[in-house]
């Protein structure tokens, strides 16, 4: 859907990717936005994925970051087997599993809850030295209303600096930290006491790695802003106050709208994201309802 909450026109599969991936058209493809996604239409994910539409789907993550899917009845072995497709898939990590699944996490917010999980633009274990390739989503109890998730374009906010810009970042390297996640999230409904916020730091203070600021997409070759709110804490060599400056203005531009797309969760709708080159983000407007996710997460081979 796009951001504006209306469609857009359809496209085949070998039309509606950015790069220069031409296939012959397997599947149907719509865009979510001018530049961030694309929807997969006409397909049964429980059905086995020929070689042409895995294909034109690994294409279309690539280039535009996400691809989502609508009317899916998948039991927690089809979303395992989707995921399995596009690389490895480990046991999932800080998250609860369903029985005889332990790649799958729970992602999941209760009514007396005010905290969910992902409420700020990040990308996945960016603290990690190797990141996931991206991860499936998908819904199986959503509330009335609220609980859309934002995602954002690295490459397209990266494209859209000036070449100064490009060519001071091209020369940076930044540090990500687990840590860093909860001083970044100062929203009231978010905060936790000082003494929790003490033992996430001791606990984590040692789970962090520096990444250079501007990466290259393995598959695609384009350039990648790789900076996210949540855990980047400053440029190596800079002091923490000088980083925010420009980093902070970073985060703005990646997260603008000519930068990224909304998306509406409805029964059945599975998203899967290029954890390298999008940032996404869990809106936490729905308190008082229940919220109840599958996740699997996908590790690039070897």
């Amino acid at each position: 859907m796009a951001a504006n909450g209306r469609r857009g026109p359809t496209i085949s599969g070998s039309e509606a990717t950015q790069g220069d991936h031409v296939k012959n058209m397997s599947i149907t493809l719509r865009p979510m936005s001018a530049n961030t996604g694309m929807e997969v239409l006409g397909i049964d994910l429980r059905e086995p994925m020929g070689e042409q539409a895995y294909l034109e789907m690994r294409h279309a993550l690539c280039d535009t970051g996400i691809i989502c899917f609508h009317g899916q009845q998948l039991s927690p072995a089809h979303h395992l087997a989707f995921a399995k497709r596009f690389g490895a898939v480990p046991p999932a990590e800080f998250l609860k599993t369903p029985d005889g699944f332990p790649e799958i996490g729970i992602v999941a917010k209760q009514p007396g809850e005010t905290r969910n999980i992902g409420g700020n633009w990040h990308s996945d274990h960016s603290f990690d030295s190797q990141a996931p390739l991206g991860a499936v989503l998908y819904a199986r109890e959503l509330p009335k209303s609220g609980g859309d998730t934002l995602f954002a374009n690295m490459g397209a906010a990266f494209d859209s600096l000036s070449d100064g810009m490009k060519e001071t970042l091209r020369g940076l390297e930044a540090v990500h930290a687990k840590a860093q996640s909860w001083h970044a999230d100062t929203r009231p409904d978010r905060a936790v006491s000082p003494a929790e916020l003490a033992r996430h730091d001791e606990e984590f203070k040692d789970r962090q790695c520096v990444h250079p600021v501007v990466t290259r997409h393995p598959e695609t070759g384009r350039e990648i802003l790789f900076v996210n709110p949540t855990y980047t804490s400053h440029f190596v060599g800079w002091a923490y106050a000088e980083s925010r400056a420009l980093l902070d203005y970073l985060f703005a531009h990646a997260t603008s709208p000519e930068n990224s797309c909304r998306f509406h969760w409805e029964e059945g709708s599975m998203v899967f994201w290029d954890n390298r080159s999008a940032l996404h983000y869990a809106l936490n407007d729905y308190h008082g309802q229940r919220r109840v996710m599958h996740r699997a997460t996908i590790y690039a081979p070897g």
